[in-house]
């Protein structure tokens, strides 16, 4: 089959690295694949698209935004030749399949759409009832939904989407060999917080977690990631004022999940909203480090509680600290859980499965 994409995205992140894990799969499966992407962009995702000899097409078409006048005129400007682009790019390519990861340029693009459409939804949208209006508003030149998670899939249907239209594919992973990982070096317990740095995701908590926990145990926090900066400095000033300082480590974005994943033993994921599937669960399972999470939409689907790692409630630094302790004093329980994560991972959150799912979707 022929398969047109038109992605969201203008950096390469979490939904970026998805999407490229699809498009291996079904070029791995013998399908033609070409890629348009919003047109504003780092360069870093159309290299990796080039890397893997998938052709690419850049095209402006933007949202609008009440309080980004200058990106809404931007978009505004750019609208006609970036309608012009993909109807010349649809017409060219005649694909069989249009896969979208965004309701913003179904809209923008719903006169146009000539072919199947199979949107890809990643994120929750009944939260807001602008965004619910806007999935119904996309809903009729949809024809299949890939919801990432149960999660997800209960929130379209709560926007108003027929459950029938839903199918869900969890993301999958890489697996890496399965080799013994050594935990708690020199005896410090290594805690890893991974992702975007954003204060939704809960890192005052875990700092809240440290304040108490550092006069129990040996233990360390590696934050590893980009984000806010406006957050980050407010973080740098908690971290001041607890007198935490000795045992923060800044590491920035690191690309190598290895190298990522063989420094910390346990994952915290704060969150404080409802994350949708994060990628972070599977990613530390694979590398058979337990993850502390709280019970936020998709968590609950990838994180075995009590066997590859522990659910938590929002906002709750108390439980945090009381898992982390149960780590630290439980004699093999590191590895213990982190075997189990990465069979876990093995047996239901696999790259496979996950493209397997993607090749049946476009085949129904």
């Amino acid at each position: 089959m022929k398969i047109l994409c038109f992605l969201s995205g203008n950096i390469l992140s979490g939904k970026e690295f998805v999407a490229l894990d699809v498009i291996r799969g079904w070029k791995a499966a013998g399908h033609t694949v070409e890629v348009a992407f919003v047109g504003w962009h780092d360069g870093k995702f159309q290299q990796q698209l080039t890397e893997m000899n998938v052709p690419s097409h850049p095209i402006k078409l933007g949202w609008y935004y009440l309080r980004q006048w200058k990106w809404s005129l931007d978009s505004f400007v750019n609208y006609l030749p970036a309608i012009a682009q993909f109807r010349k790019l649809q017409k060219l390519f005649n694909p069989d399949i249009i896969y979208m990861d965004s309701y913003r340029q179904i809209i923008l693009l719903k006169p146009f759409l000539k072919k199947k459409v199979v949107f890809h939804v990643h994120d929750p949208h009944a939260f807001s009832s602008r965004e619910a209006m806007m999935i119904q508003l996309a809903d009729s030149a949809v024809n299949r939904y890939v919801a990432v998670s149960g999660f997800i899939k209960n929130d379209l249907v709560a926007c108003g989407v027929s459950a029938d239209k839903v199918s869900v594919v969890y993301n999958g992973t890489h697996l890496p060999p399965n080799t013994a990982k050594l935990y708690m070096p020199e005896g410090v317990l290594r805690i890893g917080l991974i992702g975007q740095i954003l204060e939704r995701k809960g890192h005052e908590d875990v700092l809240e977690t440290i304040s108490q926990l550092a006069n129990t145990i040996k233990c360390k926090v590696l934050i590893y990631g980009k984000g806010d900066e406006g957050y980050i400095q407010k973080l740098e000033h908690l971290i001041a004022d607890k007198q935490l300082t000795s045992y923060i480590e800044w590491k920035g974005f690191e690309a190598d999940k290895k190298k990522v994943y063989d420094s910390i033993d346990v994952v915290v994921a704060a969150t404080r909203n409802d994350e949708p599937f994060a990628l972070v669960a599977l990613e530390a399972g694979a590398y058979k480090v337990p993850v502390i999470a709280t019970r936020s939409g998709g968590f609950v689907e990838s994180i075995v509680d009590g066997e590859t790692g522990f659910i938590v409630e929002k906002n709750s630094p108390t439980m945090i600290q009381d898992k982390l302790q149960y780590l630290y004093n439980t004699d093999g329980m590191l590895t213990t859980m982190g075997n189990a994560a990465y069979s876990n991972i093995k047996l239901n959150f696999s790259l496979a499965a996950m493209q397997a799912g993607m090749n049946k979707i476009i085949s129904a």
